[in-house]
């Protein structure tokens, strides 16, 4: 015991001054002040008397009377500077909870505050019933709020298909179907998340703008958003429909996000693949080339054996020797083998690109539609490879094909200056013609590595959104809770 605690004590009776000790124990362990019978507290008196009253026999305490029990709690309270939770601090308390319920309305989250409110300003915790039915006071009004504030909001063109996700459709519950997640990166897959995010995009469209000004908060909407994917169907429809109408909403908002966080990661994933795939490729055409070209190299010999060859007059003509030089080495096999001697590289990069003609079918067919699908933005310093991105999109938008485009109407500025060469042919006349296919190659390899790197983002997600984008800030909320 302190040197105040201690003075207390020594200014009671031995029978209260033990009582008076044991509610200073009890206090500093739990910070709560008890009421309790004697016979259940003997081992602890026993304790007491033993170490700060030797000498006194047991029999000698005596229960304290209710008034002498309550002026006891008061030194204590005093000692500790702790009031008792009355009527006016409950209901600051329940006030405070109340703007606690803004940022979550999950039971545990706002007991916490509770509890850390009432210790920072030293104050005696109430019943654990007052504090329980609290919080289930806090949580109905809250959700009483968000819910006559979305049936204000909702127009009959929104709710009615909101209400259709929890009706049987051909033995089936659409929600149960729009729940399901993609399990991979294949093609049917992505297809079936393709459609799930347009069938949520308008509802989507009208959560965004619920959200953001009914000042229900990110933990909220995911708490409402989490009770359909974890309650069955038939739990959904036994809900009151305000209720059901807004976690549907917010699972709206959210699966809607979801989707086109997997969007984003599957676009991404695939260009790499496609990206690899290329340069194996450009790689094993390098190997076939050495390997083809040092078969030759004997023939190639031979060939060069004909210009010192004794049985070949010296006017006879260049023809006769080409004759015999094509004999000896195919014609399709002079440019690899003059190549390979000349000590002349490969061009490995044009082989890369010359695989993505090949791979253009599949990767047209896998990436158009989640190309097409996702909304893109980014910094200024990023307007080239946007320009090109929203180019390739509205034709792809519009059912057009890019091939079947004049490509001088594409943006060029975007590539870069070693990939020119292999983006440009040469046509008749020497004009340089833009290989579309691989131009649109091209474009998807940029957009990832500005979405890998952060500098082009996608508004509707959560993985790949620019910091500071978020729907509902902290700031924001930090600064309401302090007002």
């Amino acid at each position: 015991m302190s040197v105040p605690e201690r003075a207390a004590v020594e200014a009671h009776t031995t029978s209260v001054a033990v009582h008076l000790t044991l509610q200073l124990g009890y206090f500093k362990t739990t910070w709560q002040l008890f009421s309790y019978e004697q016979d259940a507290v003997s081992d602890d008196l026993r304790y007491i008397r033993t170490r700060y009253f030797p000498g006194k026999a047991l029999a000698d305490i005596q229960q304290p009377s209710r008034p002498t029990r309550l002026a006891l709690q008061q030194i204590v309270l005093k000692l500790f500077d702790y009031h008792m939770c009355d009527s006016a601090a409950k209901d600051a308390l329940e006030r405070k909870a109340q703007r606690h319920a803004r940022l979550s309305t999950q039971p545990l989250y706002l007991l916490r505050e509770a509890l850390h409110h009432l210790t920072t300003q030293r104050i005696v915790a109430p019943p654990y019933t007052f504090l329980q039915e609290m919080v289930g006071r806090v949580v109905t009004r809250e959700r009483t709020r968000i819910t006559q504030r979305l049936g204000h909001a909702l127009t009959p063109t929104v709710a009615t298909p909101l209400d259709a996700l929890l009706e049987a459709d051909e033995h089936l519950y659409r929600i149960s179907a729009l729940k399901h997640a993609a399990k991979d990166f294949r093609d049917q897959e992505l297809r079936q998340e393709v459609t799930r995010r347009q069938f949520f995009h308008p509802r989507y469209a009208v959560a965004h703008t619920f959200l953001a000004t009914a000042g229900l908060s990110n933990e909220s909407s995911k708490y409402y958003a989490s009770l359909v994917k974890c309650y069955t169907v038939s739990k959904l429809q036994r809900m009151a429909r305000a209720t059901a109408r807004l976690s549907l909403f917010c699972f709206a908002y959210y699966r809607f996000r979801q989707i086109s966080d997997h969007l984003v990661k599957a676009f991404i994933h695939l260009v790499d693949q496609y990206e690899q795939q290329a340069k194996q490729a450009a790689e094993d055409a390098m190997q076939r080339a050495v390997t083809e070209a040092g078969e030759h190299l004997q023939a190639a010999g031979q060939v060069l054996s004909l210009f010192v060859e004794a049985s070949i007059p010296g006017e006879a003509p260049f023809t006769v020797v080409q004759e015999q030089a094509f004999a000896l080495l195919d014609p399709a096999r002079f440019p690899l083998v003059t190549d390979y001697l000349r000590n002349i590289g490969f061009d490995k990069m044009g082989l890369e690109w010359s695989a993505y003609t090949t791979l253009s079918p599949t990767f047209k067919r896998n990436l158009r539609h989640l190309f097409a699908e996702l909304d893109f933005a980014g910094r200024v310093e990023d307007a080239p490879v946007l320009e090109a991105v929203a180019c390739l999109q509205g034709l792809l938008r519009r059912g057009q094909s890019p091939r079947q485009t004049n490509p001088s109407g594409f943006p060029t500025t975007v590539i870069p200056q070693s990939v020119q060469r292999s983006l440009f042919t040469k046509e008749a006349g020497q004009v340089r013609a833009l290989d579309v296919d691989r131009y649109e190659f091209l474009v998807y390899r940029l957009l990832r590595n500005a979405l890998e790197a952060g500098h082009v983002f996608v508004r509707e997600s959560t993985e790949f959104r620019r910091f500071g984008d978020d729907l509902i800030s902290d700031a924001r909320w930090q600064h309401q809770e302090a007002v």
